[in-house]
């Protein structure tokens, strides 16, 4: 009864992770639109995902209804949107992802101030409006016209669980670039430019010259807050289109389909938490030798901690299997620093030795891997020292005490007898 009751705990928690994030918003400027990128959005629908079109101007719009959020992923494709219908506001946005809710926001170079003020929340800065991506070397020919606008981008992040990847086509981007702060510790470049291309606003008036060029473009960012929710900021809505996926273009003299089907759809399922995502459970610690876990050791013990960690991809659970999560044991500074071997099913695991320190201790794992869903753990234990009559009847460390107590005893003795029996 207990095996079974246990079975169908593990199946409730699978299903519910495979339920979570799966009500999807896609806000265009009219629902019309969404024809154009029939693909991609019947993508997601194949991923399980449910997908409820909606005008951005619609006066019936709202995220959330008696405190309970409505939808678990929000797609903005309306770049020249000033704002938005409803109960919806960037504020509202902004809640939306701090309660670990997600957002892809494509845009186009007729972006708007109100989604660049947006995306700058997300520590994303977008171009000016009307500023275009060029690259007089690495662009495309589509349907016989040529296009230095049309950016054939091949830059992808080192992270397949993001992107999926590599592609020996070209992902093909038209819009605006980005920039993200050279310190941020929370954004990726997920596509970048050629080092050829560069961004600038066509007008009658000369120009100064850009300080936007080659590496320094992304084309495609992705976020991860903190609280494990993610933003995608695309600077081509393009990109996303029918057009695009079908498209067959020449780069060079060569031609080729695109990458773009491929490209995002696996970057929305990132977006979305459908890939990517770590859960860790089961953290336990015990001596070696026992199957206990105790409410504290003593200095010097020999102590196992084991901690079992999941990939969740498509609401399907697999054992997860790398060599760079570390364990730390902390009394205000780490004592212990060492990275948890694994067993290849899952389960993580370290001995090691108590360090001869007495105190509150705290085991602690804090692991974030390019592309996965952060991990943070923390668990308390004291160590106490040894009892009165845990010691050792004699202890190396005391032999100079005990010979220099000898020593002295036998002195006070031989002056004894030589003051008695000497005249």
């Amino acid at each position: 009864m207990a095996r079974q009751l246990f079975f169908a705990l593990g199946l409730l928690a699978i299903l519910g992770l495979a339920s979570a994030g799966k009500r999807v918003l896609v806000l265009l400027p009219n629902v019309n639109e969404a024809e154009k990128y029939s693909k991609f959005f019947g993508s997601l629908r194949d991923a399980g995902f449910d997908v409820t079109f909606k005008g951005v101007r619609d006066s019936s719009l709202k995220l959330k209804e008696y405190g309970t959020w409505l939808y678990d992923d929000l797609v903005l494709f309306a770049p020249k949107s000033e704002g938005f219908g409803g109960s919806v506001d960037q504020q509202t946005i902004l809640d939306f992802v701090d309660s670990g809710h997600n957002v892809l926001l494509a845009v186009n170079t007729d972006v708007s101030e109100a989604l660049r003020n947006l995306a700058a929340e997300f520590g994303v800065d977008v171009d000016d409006r009307g500023s275009k991506v060029f690259d007089h070397f690495n662009h495309a020919t589509l349907d016989g016209q040529e296009d230095h606008t049309l950016i054939a981008a091949g830059d992808l992040v080192d992270a397949p669980v993001m992107v999926g990847g590599p592609y020996k086509e070209p992902v093909l981007f038209r819009g605006v670039a980005s920039t993200i702060p050279g310190d941020s510790e929370l954004a990726t470049v997920v596509l970048g430019a050629p080092s050829t291309a560069y961004s600038f606003v066509k007008s009658g008036v000369q120009e100064p010259p850009t300080l936007m060029v080659g590496s320094a473009i992304s084309l495609v960012t992705a976020v991860q807050a903190r609280n494990n929710a993610r933003m995608v900021v695309a600077g081509s809505l393009d990109m996303f289109t029918d057009k695009f996926f079908d498209a067959l273009v020449t780069v060079n003299g060569a031609s080729s389909h695109t990458a773009n089907w491929a490209f995002t759809v696996t970057l929305a399922r990132w977006a979305f938490q459908d890939r990517g995502v770590l859960v860790a459970s089961n953290l336990r610690h015990h001596l070696l030798g026992s199957d206990e876990q105790p409410w504290g050791y003593r200095v010097n013990d020999d102590v196992e901690f084991l901690v079992d960690v999941v990939e969740v991809e498509g609401g399907v659970s697999k054992p997860y299997v790398a060599d760079d999560i570390q364990l730390e044991f902390i009394m205000l500074n780490p004592y212990i620093r060492q990275p948890l071997q694994h067993d290849g099913k899952g389960t993580f695991s370290l001995r090691f030795k108590v360090p001869d320190v007495y105190g509150v201790f705290k085991y602690f794992v804090d692991y974030s891997h390019r592309g996965y869903s952060y991990i943070k753990l923390t668990h308390q234990v004291p160590v106490r020292p040894f009892k009165h009559n845990e010691y050792e009847r004699f202890l190396t460390c005391a032999y100079p005490y005990y010979a220099s107590a000898i020593s002295v005893m036998l002195a006070f003795f031989g002056l004894g007898f030589f003051f008695l029996y000497n005249k």
